[in-house]
């Protein structure tokens, strides 16, 4: 077994790694390249330093990461390896070299890493064994975008996209005040925010939807379609006009129009434990349950 950082040519290759360990976990191929190359362009991840492929007889049999998490000072883990026989001990190589990197590496301490992995991954034995902890978990949605091809009835909302990056930024605004509060929650200035989404695959400014009520915004969404898949990144309701239907509405109007473009399904990630229920927000709007993948944390002292 050999190991070098990454680099983009092996898209391909982390393509079929991810998508063999999706069969053995969920029993279905998920992963995308537009979720590979998501992952290759994390802001603030060093290629040539902090990212290893294990290699064997050609193949790629897992990948790690380490680059700056969304929460400041916390730094997050990316870790997939294969379910062939040996990938608990890729998994055990890989996060040792995780823990070098940051131990070499960090100029305060203590330090925080969180990793997501399905609860069957191959890598959770080896996550126990290295003192990671389970603090979280987020649940995985999908629709199917063959049921709206019709444009949605909307009741008193308005919905349209943003038209300018004034209204971008208002669409910033609604989000910040709609997350205020949720524990992984980090507010951002509107320039860090814009240019954090336009690094992202698929970014889109029609695909920023504001909801009006009497001509106020009321509510926002964010979506991205990279060419192989959809994904809703952001979505928010001012709390004072919660419980209108305003989610729904934005939901199935973005539904419409990726369905437009041509795609036949959309994802998101919901945090298991919302407080404000968005899991049955999406579902009401028409998505289903994928699964649930735990979120890991270790604390470098």
């Amino acid at each position: 077994m050999i190991r070098r950082p990454v680099c983009v040519e092996d898209t391909d290759a982390l393509v079929r790694l991810f998508r063999s360990a999706d069969v053995a976990e969920i029993g279905r191929a998920e992963t995308s390249r537009a979720d590979i190359a998501d992952l290759l362009a994390a802001p603030g991840l060093d290629l040539a330093r902090r990212s290893q492929v294990a290699i064997d007889e050609g193949d790629i049999h897992g990948l790690v990461l380490l680059h700056p998490a969304p929460r400041p000072g916390q730094l997050r883990v990316q870790l997939r390896v294969d379910s062939r026989e040996g990938g608990g001990e890729v998994a055990r190589m890989l996060l040792a070299l995780v823990d070098q990197w940051i131990l070499q590496g960090a100029e305060t301490k203590p330090v925080e890493a969180t990793v997501f992995q399905l609860p069957q991954a191959l890598a959770v034995p080896q996550l126990v064994a290295s003192g990671w902890t389970i603090v979280h978990s987020y649940t995985r949605m999908k629709a199917d975008l063959t049921r709206f091809s019709e444009a949605p009835t909307t009741g008193e909302a308005v919905i349209r996209p943003a038209s300018s990056e004034a209204e971008m930024a208002t669409v910033h605004a609604v989000l910040e005040e709609a997350n205020d509060g949720h524990w992984n929650h980090q507010r951002q200035s509107f320039d860090d925010f814009l240019s954090d989404q336009q690094h992202r695959d698929g970014h889109d400014p029609s695909l920023w939807l504001l909801a009006f009520v009497a001509d106020q915004p009321a509510a926002a969404l964010i979506a991205r379609a990279p060419a192989d898949r959809a994904w809703i990144a952001w979505l928010g309701t001012l709390p004072q006009y919660r419980g209108k239907g305003l989610a729904t509405e934005l939901l199935t109007t973005a539904f419409t129009e990726l369905h437009r473009r041509g795609h036949s399904s959309v994802g998101v990630d919901v945090d298991t434990y919302n407080e404000t229920h968005a899991g049955d927000v999406y579902q009401r709007a028409g998505m289903t349950i994928l699964g649930t993948a735990d979120q890991w944390r270790k604390t470098y002292c």
